[in-house]
């Protein structure tokens, strides 16, 4: 499929032989008022990237006002690579999470899974409200990092989501969002089942 230079929506494709893992949304229990998560992630298969400290991305309903937690664990690790608080988001909407920032390097072909966590009540893990994701760190084919290398964001976003490397797409959906009004990040959020966060998005940048 020949790409245009970003006039192309992405469409994802997952990767031929991609590991278990997928996504799980956090949701309060018991009808309390605490916001849900949603990690901007695949369902039913881990997410790839070619980076080893991506920007992860999720999503609150509400104001938090509880301490919020961020871990990433390695598959067959007992201690978290990181586990840190976040400042709690003061409004609905899209979150980012720069694994930069806390010197992060993932290792090519592990499986990690990454969550947010609003702590309810630490004494009582279980009412606590839980999302979390898989992704992995796969190295692209030579033609693929040749036609990212200087392509515009979205065009970025069209050729990675092809490939199937979720997360990378994913940035530069993000990267470009201004110059398509979040066109190609909420084409890819409902490619996953994403799509009442695609529908707020959508209605938010309008």
């Amino acid at each position: 499929m020949q790409l245009a230079q970003g006039t192309e929506l992405p469409s994802y494709e997952p990767p031929h032989r991609g590991a278990p893992g997928g996504r799980v949304g956090g949701a309060s229990r018991g009808g309390a008022a605490t916001p849900a998560i949603e990690p901007f992630a695949p369902d039913g298969h881990t997410g790839l990237t070619t980076s080893t400290n991506p920007t992860l991305y999720y999503f609150v309903s509400g104001p938090v006002n509880l301490p919020i937690k961020f871990t990433i664990r390695a598959r067959k690790q007992a201690k978290p690579i990181i586990e840190t608080n976040l400042t709690p988001p003061q409004a609905a909407g899209v979150q980012a999470v720069r694994l930069a920032d806390y010197h992060v390097q993932l290792q090519l072909g592990v499986a990690y899974t990454w969550s947010v966590s609003i702590i309810v009540n630490p004494n009582e893990p279980s009412n606590n409200v839980v999302a979390t994701a898989t992704l992995m760190r796969a190295v692209p084919d030579a033609a693929l990092g040749n036609s990212a290398r200087g392509a515009s964001p979205l065009h970025r976003a069209a050729l990675y989501a092809q490939a199937g490397f979720w997360y990378d797409a994913l940035a530069a959906a993000v990267e470009g969002q201004n110059a398509d009004h979040h066109a190609a990040l909420d084409a890819l959020l409902d490619q996953v089942g994403l799509t009442e966060v695609a529908s707020y998005d959508r209605q938010t940048v309008r």
